[in-house]
């Protein structure tokens, strides 16, 4: 099927599935906001590019403030488009035809609030306008359309599938220029946003760009300016792109140069990628999302005690909390319209996994993050090599291992009928091929 039949399809699936959500919670018309952008702070009159309402960038991918989607019992979805007149700022890119082609769509001058059908009402919105009224943001509401996002239609697989391509573009230039030179990491940051041709403003997050010891930091945006200049050297590389609202999310860890602690982390980063499409493997409907996260323990134990990283045995690794000190956050999380969409943590995990992000059981059309890690951390080591757990590692491995920071491989995949489709894997190989 072409883009226009996937996306007609798509908007029949969610007539039927909203409205069925908005009947759970009863609610007849809804009214689904775009929401407005947020001032940078109060003392200045900038304002954040807008990043639409879940519920409504789920139906169309348009980051037009103010916009309303109005879905209402047997009437066809009615889009309401603000008159924009503005001389300051450049108004957002339109959808294509065929996203236009879905719905009645009308336009209205700036502020007026649309007519609604009557009956039962709830608006959802990020930041609802002045004339919302009384019902917003109704947690059952909320709820309920959360889960409706966590099953993909094929327009959602095509979508990213294609924000994947765009990623591993700039994936593949950051590790060739990664491997070629001795560039900063602000370098490295450009040199993606170049390749993929996507602006701060369009990527789903912000890039995770990390040299070295900086890989331990696991939310790291802070790029250095100037150049290293190590002839031993890792690159974690946490980045991806968008495609009509869908955010794709990749992570890469390279190293270069020769030694005992070079030779030893790209041993594990081989390891830690094995075992990570051992577990892409063993996805399948019924699974626990959370036994896969406890799995990918086990085999990171296994592979510590391999590569004599680890002296005790797998189990003591895991049962002490060494493997949690080394990995401390989730495999993965669900993905889509967020990146780190919420409608697959329905119930919160085992105290032991108090950051995954992903406790659903696992069933066809989901699609979510696989990503294993080992990290040397300062203030998480610090207590393992206090207590009687020193003796579980090799120190001298895991001091050899420090200035390398760490490592993750994330791959974003979805669960189709008779397997599993690895839109990551799928795209490297595509863009290997192309060469």
């Amino acid at each position: 099927m072409d883009a226009r039949s996937l996306y007609a399809a798509h908007v029949a699936h969610l007539t039927e599935a909203c409205a069925a959500a908005a009947a759970s919670a009863g609610v007849d018309v809804l009214v689904l906001h775009a929401g407005t952008p947020a001032l940078r702070d109060r003392f200045d009159d900038q304002h954040h590019a807008l990043r639409p309402t879940p519920a409504f960038a789920h139906w169309v991918p348009l980051a037009e403030p103010d916009a309303v989607l109005v879905i209402a019992p047997d009437a066809r979805p009615r889009l309401v488009r603000p008159r924009i007149e503005d001389f300051w700022e450049a108004p957002p890119a339109p959808p294509p035809d065929w996203v236009l082609a879905a719905f009645d769509v009308e336009e209205l001058p700036a502020g007026k609030a649309p007519e609604l059908p009557p009956g039962r009402r709830a608006l959802v919105s990020s930041a609802p306008p002045s004339w919302a009224g009384d019902l917003v943001n109704p947690p059952t509401l909320i709820a309920a359309l959360d889960k409706v996002r966590v099953h993909k239609t094929e327009h959602e697989r095509a979508c990213l599938a294609e924000a994947t391509r765009i990623a591993v573009r700039g994936h593949r230039r950051v590790i060739e220029a990664f491997l070629a030179g001795d560039p900063s990491e602000l370098e490295l940051h450009l040199a993606y946003l170049a390749a993929t041709g996507q602006d701060d403003v369009d990527t789903p997050y912000k890039n995770i760009v990390a040299l070295g010891a900086h890989a331990a930091v696991l939310h790291f945006i802070t790029y250095d300016r100037v150049p290293p200049g190590e002839a031993t050297q890792s690159l974690l590389v946490d980045a991806g792109a968008m495609h009509l609202g869908y955010g794709s999310d990749i992570t890469r860890t390279t190293v270069r140069g020769t030694g005992a602690g070079a030779d030893l982390f790209g041993a594990l980063v081989a390891k830690i990628d094995a075992y990570q499409q051992r577990l892409i493997a063993e996805i399948q409907p019924g699974l626990a999302y959370e036994e896969l996260h406890d799995r990918s323990h086990r085999y990171l134990a296994e592979a510590l005690v391999e590569l004599k990283i680890g002296t005790g045995s797998a189990d003591a690794l895991v049962e002490r909390g060494v493997t949690r000190a080394l990995y401390p956050h989730g495999l993965g999380h669900g993905l889509g319209i967020q990146v780190h969409d919420v409608g697959q943590k329905l119930t919160p995990p085992r105290a032991d996994n108090p950051y995954l992000r992903n406790t659903s059981v696992i069933s066809e059309g989901q699609v979510f993050t696989i990503e294993p890690g080992c990290y040397f951390i300062d203030p998480l080591l610090a207590p393992l090599r206090a207590d009687d757990r020193k003796d579980l590692l090799d120190w001298n491995a895991i001091d050899a291992l420090h200035r390398f920071g760490g490592i993750r491989i994330e791959d974003d995949v979805a669960v189709i009928p008779g397997g599993v489709r690895d839109f990551t894997r799928e795209a490297f190989d595509e863009a290997a091929r192309a060469r």
